[in-house]
């Protein structure tokens, strides 16, 4: 299955990547009508924010994508008798869409659509009355590319839930993959057809000559005879981008969430000219966040090069949010014609973040963010990015200092550092050497076990560590030449969570010498809990005896289960 299937997506879509390069190969900017409108969009409120983003300055500052989202099509569950097209909703739209992408042209913007690969689109009605584009990609096609459409937001979803109804609908969908019954809405099951229901619309739109595509899969895997695919993998050659995880909602729990599952994408390298991420629409100016909180959202989602798409009201938006919308220098660091994302350098749980990414120019892009909640300073150490001096710029103030080797600033709770480094000078000095422990040598009790592990340097992990009848794992004689230091963790967190579920993180409790119990946070590593494998994940840890051989404690957080484990390095 997976032979054959990576072998049709090469052969169908050959011709069409030539055609896809047409396409900007930064991320998109622009407005989506979803977080204002939900599945009821009209025709007063589309053109007054199609004014409201020319005159508030926003289709100067980059944002050119005006997206309408779901419901403009026809709830009489009809297509148009004479093309078999879909039909405009005719009575939110009298008009038709026309006149609406026709002003948003005139005004610098491009026009952009959404619709589904499934046989009905998203919807807050259960079950939903608009039909999808499943089956009829090709009259579909015809009537966007009439729209002077460049880009469609094409859904796929694939779990039979109704909780889907209350989030964010964003792109091509799959809702009501296999029908129009609401069990058979919004999927978050593996699939096998993903692949093959994307390429089609993909090879429709490159035909008519749309050379835009965000596959909007909600970070649902793609089963194939080789484990599990994110869409990060899947989607490269049929989309010009693809979302990273499940829908955004109110609330800073949401952009946490989001926001650990880029960790792993960032990582892997897949993010590239062509082939942008989406972390779903921006939640700027909406309620549920501080401005700190907002702003460092918005300065994550820039540095992580995800599609920047404002979902708000325009008009009622403050100066100071603009501000934040508007800031050159971040939207300068997401359309770096690099298209690197910012990786995850070090977490100190429940304290901060530090992130880093290459530019185009030999900069940096460096991003500290608070998890800690609380008021405070906020310092970055250069040496913590194997740096010893660099031009320090503050992209929030704008303010520059040279020749630095470390910055503070007092920011507020959820609040962030966002710089970009310059005249950067390399550190001279020469990493510690680690020595490495299996955690299967360790001693297994109350359920822990060994597994087999293809992605792991040990041919076996240690799992169901904590659970209810909290299993722990002890590795004994441990030496090593320094009693605090940055420990280097190889780990598998598998568990993919969604809207409403968790968050893209696993607590694991770490004892040294049997000291107090340090608990830690390991973001998502992938799909796959036999091969997905983050490696050398940095953790903290003191109170190693430097004369002595030294245990180390691993197990869950209450009774929640840890991550699975391969090895540990410690500094020889």
């Amino acid at each position: 299955m997976g032979i054959l299937t990576h072998t049709f997506i090469a052969l169908s879509c050959a011709a069409c990547l030539a055609t896809s390069s047409a396409f900007q190969s930064t991320p998109v900017m622009g407005w989506n009508s979803y977080n204002l409108m939900a599945c009821s969009p009209h025709d007063q409120g589309l053109r007054a924010t199609i004014n409201a983003l020319a005159d508030r300055g926003f289709v100067k500052a980059g944002y050119n994508l005006f997206q309408v989202d779901c419901g403009w099509a026809s709830r009489d569950g009809q297509r148009n008798a004479t093309t078999g097209a879909l039909k405009v909703n005719p009575d939110w739209f009298p008009n038709g869409l026309e006149p609406l992408s026709d002003l948003a042209r005139s005004k610098g913007m491009q026009w952009a659509m959404y619709s589904d690969a499934g046989a009905r689109m998203c919807d807050t009605q259960v079950p939903g009355p608009v039909l999808g584009s499943l089956g009829y990609e090709a009259v579909d096609a015809d009537f966007f590319k009439m729209l002077n459409t460049t880009y469609l937001k094409c859904m796929a979803a694939s779990m039979g839930s109704d909780k889907y109804v209350s989030a964010n609908l964003n792109a091509d969908d799959n809702c009501y993959a296999d029908g129009p019954d609401s069990n058979q809405s919004s999927p978050k099951d593996p699939r096998t057809d993903f692949v093959s229901r994307f390429t089609t619309m993909w090879n429709e739109l490159q035909r008519v000559g749309i050379s835009g595509m965000l596959v909007c899969q909600w970070g649902v895997p793609f089963s194939t005879s080789n484990g599990l695919q994110g869409p990060a993998q899947w989607t490269k050659g049929l989309s010009t981008s693809f979302r990273l995880s499940d829908d955004i909602a109110k609330g800073w729990g949401n952009v946490y969430r989001i926001y650990n599952q880029a960790i792993h994408v960032a990582r892997s390298g897949v993010i590239s000219p062509g082939n942008t991420a989406d972390a779903d629409l921006l939640e700027v100016g909406n309620d549920g966040m501080t401005f700190d909180e907002q702003a460092s959202h918005f300065a994550a989602w820039a540095m992580l090069k995800s599609a920047l798409m404002i979902s708000t009201n325009i008009s009622a938006l403050s100066d100071v949010t603009i501000a934040v919308l508007q800031n050159k220098d971040l939207i300068a660091i997401n359309q770096d014609p690099a298209v690197k994302p910012i990786r995850l350098v070090q977490r100190w749980t429940g304290n901060r973040d530090l992130w880093a990414g290459d530019l185009a120019n030999g900069d940096l892009a460096v991003f500290c963010m608070d998890l800690s909640n609380a008021r405070r300073t906020l310092t970055i150490q250069l040496s913590e990015l194997g740096l010893a001096s660099a031009t320090i710029k503050d992209l929030w103030t704008g303010k520059t200092m040279s020749n630095t080797g470390s910055y503070s600033k007092q920011i507020n709770g959820h609040g962030s550092l966002a710089l970009r480094l310059s005249n950067i000078r390399r550190a001279c000095t020469s990493p510690p050497k680690y020595t490495y422990v299996s955690v299967a040598t360790g001693y297994l009790s109350s359920g822990a076990s060994l597994q087999p592990c293809s992605g792991c340097t040990s041919s076996h992990k240690v799992g169901n560590l904590g659970g209810s009848s909290g299993g722990k794992v002890v590795l004994s004689n441990i030496r090593t030449s320094k009693a605090s230091q940055t420990v280097k963790v190889d780990y598998v967190n598998g568990e993919v969570g969604y809207l409403g579920g968790s968050n893209n993180e696993r607590l694991a409790s770490i004892r040294v010498n049997g000291g107090p119990g340090q608990t830690v946070s390991f973001p998502l590593s992938g799909y796959n809990w036999d091969k997905d494998v983050c490696k050398g994940y940095a953790v903290v840890l003191s109170g190693f005896n430097t004369e002595k051989p030294n245990t180390i404690d691993i197990s869950g957080v209450g009774i929640a289960w840890a991550p699975d484990f391969d090895r540990v390095g410690l500094v020889a």
